[in-house]
C-alpha cells in the first residue's frame, strides 16, 4: 500500500490516464483513508439500513453481529483498493462473508436476500463517497471525474463481490444437497415445525432416537471473528456436555456461521441438575469465548421441541447480559426474565417506570437494587439474603433502606411489579444497547 501511495503506478486501468491519476491522488486517496478509518461507523449505518429493508436476514443478535463484521471487512477492503489504486476485478470476499454465504445455505435462505444486501450497501457507501467528494472539491471537471472514478470502482467492486458470493453459495448448496447433512437438517426442521409426527421415520432420518429423554442446548461464539470453520468446535462442545451427563447420543444443527443447536438423549431421565460447567475430570466444558444456553430435560418428540424452544429463550436472555457474564445459562434460571423481555420496548418502559431512580445505570445503585431483589426473593429474610450475598445482615438492612429511599415509596407498594422490574434489571443495559431486543 505504501509504495502505491508514495508514487507507484496504480494497478486499476482507469487510473493510468494522467488526469485521472492526478484526481485520484489529490481527491480520492485522502477520502479512501477517511473511509478506512470510518469503516466501523459506515458499516453500522449500512447494517441498520438493511435491517429496515430486509429484516428476514436479522432474526437475532448473532445475525446482526455477523453482518456487522462482514460489512466492516468489506468496507475496509474497498477503502484499501481505492487508496492504493488496486484493481477491484482481482479482489476476493473476506472470510467472514464466505462464512455467511455458506451458512445461508444451511439455513435455506434465498440468495436474493443477500443480493439485496449488496445493492443497499452499495447505495449507502456511494452516498458516503459522494458527500465527501462534494465537501473536498468545487464544481467543475475535477469533481465530475472524481465522482465518475469512485462510482466506477465501487460498482466494479460490488459486481465482483456479488459474483464471488453467488459462486460460494452455489458450491456450498451443491455440496449440501448431495450430503446426508441436508436430510438431517430437513428432518430437524420438520420436527421443530411439527410438520411430521412419524417418530420412527424421523428418528431414522436423524439417526437419533426421538422417543428418549432430551436436553436441548444452543452453543455459540460470543464474538463474530470466528467463522464457519469453527462450527465443528461448537459441535464438539455439545458432545462434551453430552458425555459429562452420561448421554447415549447427541446431534447438532447449524444456526448460522457462529452457532449450533444441539440435543443429547438418554433412556433415563436426566433429572433437574444437568451439568453444564465442568466435565468428569473437572475441566471446563466451555472454551474461552463460547456461550451455552440450555433448556430443561423433556421426553419424546414434544420434549425435543420444547427443550429446544427453552434453550432459545435462555439464549435470548444471555445475549442481553454483559460479555463477561457466566458462560452457561439455564432456562429455569431465566424463565421469568425471558417472559418479561419478550416485548423489549414494553419491558424497558415498565422497568424504568417502576424503578425510577433505583434503575439508574451506575454500579452503586445497581448493587442496592440487586440486594433488594435478593431480600424480597428470600421472603424478606435479611439472614438468608446476607448469606447469599456474602455480606453482614446489617449491610442488607442498610442497602434495603437506601434502595427504598431511591425508589421513592414503600417496597410494600406494588410489590409484584417491583419484583418483576428488579428481576429484569440485570438485562436492561442489553435491551438499551440492542434497541430492538433481538437475541
Amino acid at each position: 500500500m505504501n509504495r502505491a501511495i508514495e508514487g507507484a503506478e496504480p494497478e486499476w486501468p482507469p487510473l493510468h490516464e494522467a488526469t485521472a491519476e492526478r484526481v485520484w491522488r489529490d481527491v480520492l486517496q485522502p477520502i479512501a483513508g477517511d473511509l478506512r478509518q470510518s469503516a466501523a461507523g459506515v458499516s453500522a449505518d449500512t447494517v441498520s439500513l438493511v435491517r429496515g429493508e430486509v429484516p428476514e436476514l436479522f432474526v437475532d443478535s448473532q445475525r446482526v453481529a455477523e453482518a456487522m463484521s462482514s460489512t466492516e471487512e468489506s468496507v475496509r477492503l474497498f477503502a484499501q483498493l481505492l487508496e492504493v489504486g488496486g484493481n477491484p476485478a482481482h479482489s476476493d470476499l473476506p472470510p467472514s462473508t464466505l462464512a455467511i454465504m455458506r451458512s445461508a445455505v444451511w439455513r435455506q435462505m434465498p440468495l436474493s436476500w443477500h443480493s439485496r444486501f449488496y445493492r443497499l450497501a452499495q447505495e449507502h457507501v456511494w452516498r458516503w463517497l459522494h458527500s465527501r467528494i462534494l465537501e473536498q472539491t468545487v464544481e467543475g471537471a475535477q469533481r465530475a471525474l472524481a465522482v465518475d472514478l469512485a462510482t466506477m470502482m465501487l460498482f466494479q467492486f460490488i459486481d465482483r463481490a456479488m459474483t464471488r458470493a453467488d459462486e460460494a453459495y452455489e458450491v456450498e448448496r451443491e455440496t449440501w444437497l448431495q450430503g446426508a447433512a441436508a436430510s438431517r437438517a430437513a428432518a430437524i426442521d420438520d420436527v421443530l415445525a411439527d410438520r411430521d409426527r412419524d417418530v420412527r421415520s424421523l428418528s431414522a432420518r436423524l439417526r437419533y432416537d426421538l422417543t428418549r429423554h432430551h436436553v436441548g442446548v444452543i452453543v455459540w461464539w460470543d464474538h463474530p471473528s470466528h467463522g464457519a470453520a469453527s462450527l465443528p468446535e461448537l459441535s464438539e462442545v455439545v458432545a462434551e456436555v453430552a458425555r459429562a451427563n452420561g448421554a447415549e447420543s447427541s446431534i447438532t444443527h447449524p444456526l448460522g456461521s457462529l452457532a449450533v443447536a444441539g440435543w443429547f438423549s438418554s433412556r433415563r431421565n436426566f433429572g433437574p441438575n444437568v451439568e453444564l460447567g465442568l466435565g468428569k475430570r473437572g475441566a471446563s466444558l466451555l472454551p474461552e469465548g463460547v456461550k451455552l444456553a440450555a433448556g430443561e430435560p423433556a421426553a419424546g418428540i414434544e420434549g425435543f421441541r420444547l427443550t429446544h424452544a427453552q434453550a432459545g429463550h435462555a439464549r435470548r436472555v444471555a445475549a442481553l447480559r454483559p460479555p463477561d457474564a457466566v458462560g452457561a445459562t439455564r432456562y429455569r434460571d431465566v424463565a421469568v426474565i425471558a417472559l418479561c423481555v419478550a416485548d423489549p420496548e414494553h419491558a424497558t418502559r415498565f422497568a424504568r417506570q417502576t424503578l425510577g431512580s433505583l434503575g439508574a445505570n451506575d454500579e452503586t445503585t445497581f448493587r442496592l437494587a440487586m440486594t433488594l431483589n435478593v431480600y424480597l426473593r428470600e421472603n424478606r429474610s435479611r439472614t438468608r439474603a446476607a448469606a447469599e450475598l456474602s455480606v453482614h445482615p446489617n449491610t442488607v438492612n442498610y442497602r434495603v433502606r437506601q434502595a427504598e429511599e431511591r425508589l421513592g415509596r414503600s417496597i410494600d407498594e406494588n410489590s409484584l411489579e417491583l419484583r418483576l422490574a428488579l428481576t429484569m434489571l440485570p438485562v436492561l443495559r442489553g435491551l438499551d444497547a440492542t434497541g430492538s431486543g433481538t437475541g
